[in-house]
């Protein structure tokens, strides 16, 4: 715990580690997000209920990501179709259906948080993931893995509320860094996931001398990792229950003061109430919809789509079978080389984001993380061009260490473009038009990524079917359609405009104004 602090807290004071709202007066351009104009001393992060929320938002994605390596293979093992290069299409319905249900239910799921509180529906969330997982592991059809993805999508909608969570216990001084986490739990997540999945599906096949003769592993092979990501999700309920501290102004008689003294430091008094706060009448829902919000939404909407995209191209390819136009990995062979992007996406976020987004602001973050996803785009196929020579020189276990060096190199890359997520989610909250927005902005901007998670994986695997099965352009119809879609949400990118905003002292705001 005390690393954690000290890892939090380590650019409190150290004046060329600051972040972007720097407590010198400057003028800024319009690539900067926030404009600071008093010199408030930078607070020290909650750390206790930081600690508390990265391990509830860790769990969602090892839930999320340990089915990557093994969903086409339990697809295959049901018989849904006789076609193995059909497959992407049954890949991309089961992963649509997933982000259909968080977008139906994402938006109300915040709306809600901002009437009852955030942690009864974090709670309930984690707890239904757990629910969804573990039935998810017991489905012996189609049908029934559809419902159980639908039940998860339905419960997920835990992120935009997180994030008003973090919104509410920091200020303008330490809040980049405070969701410059949220990807990193999401990378330590996608690290521990795919291991899971790739390592502890099939147990009785993999390991026959300790599962072999447990007939119950025989008949659900992905009984094991689904149990073991419930259990996880169910033990962050259990650490949320008794440690995560309502944030809701209206539920709680401290607004953005530190937790449970967790800073000796002084903290005056904010200038309103929370009584006079929560009795603030609330903006029409239609007043969210500024030109700079929706410039926003728009492009959250391409850049999940891309993303989505790829969480969906890359194990599909991967698993192909080479002869069938992908790069024929083992299930472990994708859970490690999946890992390697979690891998590479922490030190990221938590040595290469903050140190850019100091430099260079959010804005000029967000559009030069974006010419990174052009980049994967052409790639991705070049890896397989490489797999032909080995194969063909030095035989197949060759070609299947190039596929292997090759994709992992890919992903590393790619763990780059994802500092567009936390840009975007600092772009969300600076756009609000105040504070009591929050909930509802970030159920916005989690609706328009599910939109792009719901259109985005079917839309990709029928391309990449069709690709590999008709041969257009030798197979590589979905890379150029991949390439064209990240050169539209670049230029895209430019189009964006964040108007500077104030940095009230800190004593005369607690956090994000009210006003």
């Amino acid at each position: 715990m005390s690393i954690f602090k000290r890892w939090l807290t380590a650019t409190s004071h150290d004046p060329a580690r600051q972040p972007l709202l720097s407590p010198r007066k400057r003028v800024v351009s319009e690539d900067d997000v926030l404009e600071v104009q008093e010199a408030p001393a930078t607070t020290p992060l909650p750390y206790r209920q930081i600690v508390v929320l990265c391990f509830m938002r860790i769990t969602e994605p090892i839930s999320q990501s340990l089915i990557h390596p093994f969903i086409n293979q339990m697809l295959e093992d049901l018989h849904v179709t006789p076609d193995r290069t059909k497959i992407g299409y049954y890949a991309g319905i089961i992963t649509s259906l997933f982000a259909f249900a968080q977008l139906c239910t994402n938006f109300w799921w915040a709306m809600l948080s901002d009437r009852i509180g955030r942690k009864p529906i974090l709670l309930s969330g984690l707890t239904g993931l757990a629910v969804s997982i573990i039935s998810l592991s017991l489905q012996t059809s189609f049908a029934g893995m559809v419902v159980a993805r639908c039940v998860a999508g339905v419960m997920n909608g835990n992120l935009p509320i997180l994030q008003s969570v973090l919104a509410e216990i920091t200020d303008e001084t330490n809040k980049a860094r405070a969701f410059s986490l949220i990807p990193m739990c999401n990378a330590v997540g996608i690290i521990i996931g795919p291991l899971i999945g790739g390592y502890l599906a099939k147990p009785a096949s993999q390991y026959p001398e300790y599962f072999g003769k447990i007939q119950f592993l025989i008949d659900y092979p992905y009984f094991l990792p689904c149990f073991i990501a419930g259990m996880i999700n169910l033990s962050a309920v259990t650490v949320g229950f008794f440690f995560l501290k309502e944030t809701l102004p209206s539920k709680t008689n401290v607004r953005n003061l530190p937790l449970d003294n967790e800073s000796d430091e002084e903290v005056e008094e904010p200038d309103s109430q929370p009584e006079e706060i929560a009795s603030q009448p609330k903006p029409k829902f239609s007043a969210l919809f500024t030109p700079t919000v929706i410039s926003v939404l728009l492009g959250s909407l391409l850049v999940f789509f891309q993303m989505s995209s790829l969480a969906t191209l890359i194990p599909l390819f991967a698993y192909t079978r080479f002869e069938d136009g992908g790069l024929g990995l083992n299930l472990r062979q994708m859970g490690t080389a999946l890992t390697t992007n979690g891998f590479a996406a922490v030190i990221v976020q938590t040595a290469t984001f903050p140190y850019l987004q100091r430099r260079w602001g959010t804005m000029k973050l967000f559009r030069s993380v974006l010419l990174i996803w052009p980049l994967v785009f052409a790639l991705l196929p070049m890896i397989r061009w490489v797999v032909k020579q080995q194969r063909d020189v030095s035989g197949i276990d060759a070609g299947s260490k190039a596929a292997m060096v090759g994709l992992i190199f890919v992903l590393a890359i790619k763990s780059f473009g994802k500092m567009s997520i936390v840009c975007l989610t600092l772009l969300v909250n600076s756009a609000a038009p105040s504070a009591s927005t929050f909930g509802a902005l970030n159920g916005l901007a989690q609706s328009c990524s599910e939109l792009a998670r719901t259109f985005a994986p079917f839309i990709t695997g029928a391309i990449f079917s069709i690709s590999i099965k008709q041969q257009y352009l030798n197979g590589n119809l979905i890379w150029l359609c991949g390439l064209l879609l990240s050169c539209l949400t670049l230029f895209f990118a430019q189009t964006i405009k964040i108007q500077p905003t104030q940095v009230r002292k800190k004593s005369s705001a607690q956090g994000p104004s009210t006003s």
